[in-house]
């Protein structure tokens, strides 16, 4: 009962019934010490006939002992304070390990709860940017040693035509991944530092997929895979080249992680207030651990790397997407396939708010 009658009363009241406190165990010592001084004959009849001595004895009293119980009683009143700043001491080092467990009073718990949340999520942040950095130079770094490698190789004059050529390829692969992954970076860093989407205007999106699909043809076909789309011609608001780059980030991850002579399905729908684009794929899908890591920065399921890519792709998607007021959800069964799910809102809908804003 005492517990959470505790836990309820606020700051203002503590520091009421502290100073209350202090005010009565002085009155009470002042007190007691002036009688003690009568009984032992500290003070004679005289002194406490005259006012202004006894009052002018218990002001020097109540001050001397009320500033001593107040400095006593203020280390425990500052003590919470005192932990607050060996927390954040801690945060600002690079501590994000610690963690307050203040119960009272109310306010101090809610501040150290937020301390707590803080602490936690610039770790998880201190995680990520560690995470980011690793993976950035490895994917980095192995495309720049193969191109080494192989150039110093071909300094070697009695290499033939063949191998030549053969050597010539892998540098040029080489070279490519690594300007496609200088292009994705530049282009994440872009998007992530996009707070608002501004220059929106409606376009066609059913045609705009219909195009990037023909532009993925020869990927298609080189795989044998079937495709199948049900594309409508909706209107949706955005920015157009970027969507583009949503939708052959999309087709392209189906491509690579389907089977050859497999199936790809895109589908589009018009719900309520949004317009709803689906990219399914019979290939080897993703794991159930991997599947809420997917649109993380440089997450691979395959660590092997032995397909293509440099696990930004998902993540520049996202990013367009919710800069367009979309989502995105992942949908997997290993070996059965993935299903990525696009909701964008609809033009219609934005026109109607655009009109009742006007009005």
């Amino acid at each position: 009962m005492i517990k959470k009658l505790s836990s309820k009363i606020s700051l203002p009241i503590y520091f009421s019934i502290g100073v209350f406190i202090i005010f009565l165990i002085t009155m009470l010592i002042t007190g007691i010490l002036t009688y003690l001084s009568l009984v032992f004959g500290l003070l004679d009849e005289r002194i406490l006939q005259d006012k202004k001595i006894l009052t002018l004895i218990i002001l020097i009293a109540c001050t001397i002992i009320g500033t001593v119980i107040s400095i006593i009683t203020s280390r425990r009143m500052l003590k919470s304070i005192h932990t607050f700043i060996d927390a954040i001491d801690k945060l600002a080092g690079g501590d994000f390990s610690m963690r307050l467990q203040l119960k009272h009073p109310p306010e101090f718990k809610i501040l150290s709860e937020n301390i707590n949340r803080m602490a936690e999520e610039l770790g998880g942040i201190e995680i990520l940017r560690t995470d980011f950095v690793n993976n950035f130079s490895h994917e980095f770094r192995t495309p720049i040693v193969s191109i080494k490698g192989f150039a110093e190789i071909l300094k070697d004059d009695e290499l033939s035509k063949d191998e030549r050529n053969e050597y010539l390829d892998i540098v040029i692969e080489e070279s490519t991944r690594l300007a496609a992954l200088a292009s994705n970076v530049l282009n994440l860093s872009k998007v992530e530092a996009q707070a608002i989407l501004s220059d929106r205007q409606p376009f066609n999106v059913g045609e705009q997929i219909r195009q990037c699909v023909l532009l993925q043809h020869t990927k298609l076909t080189k795989k044998h895979i079937s495709f199948k789309a049900n594309v409508q011609d909706y209107e949706v608001p955005g920015n157009k080249e970027m969507l583009s780059q949503v939708w052959l980030n999309l087709l392209d991850n189906a491509i690579k992680f389907t089977p050859e002579y497999g199936e790809i399905e895109v589908t589009m729908r018009r719900l309520k207030d949004q317009v709803e684009i689906t990219f399914r794929d019979n290939g080897v899908g993703i794991s159930p651990n991997a599947l809420p890591k997917v649109f993380d920065k440089f997450y691979q399921q395959d660590t092997s790397h032995s397909t293509a890519g440099n696990g930004l792709g998902l993540t520049i998607v996202q990013k367009i997407i919710e800069l367009h007021d979309g989502t995105i959800t992942c949908d997997s069964v290993p070996m059965q396939g993935t299903t990525f799910t696009v909701l964008l809102p609809d033009f219609k809908k934005v026109r109607k708010e655009m009109g009742a804003t006007n009005k």
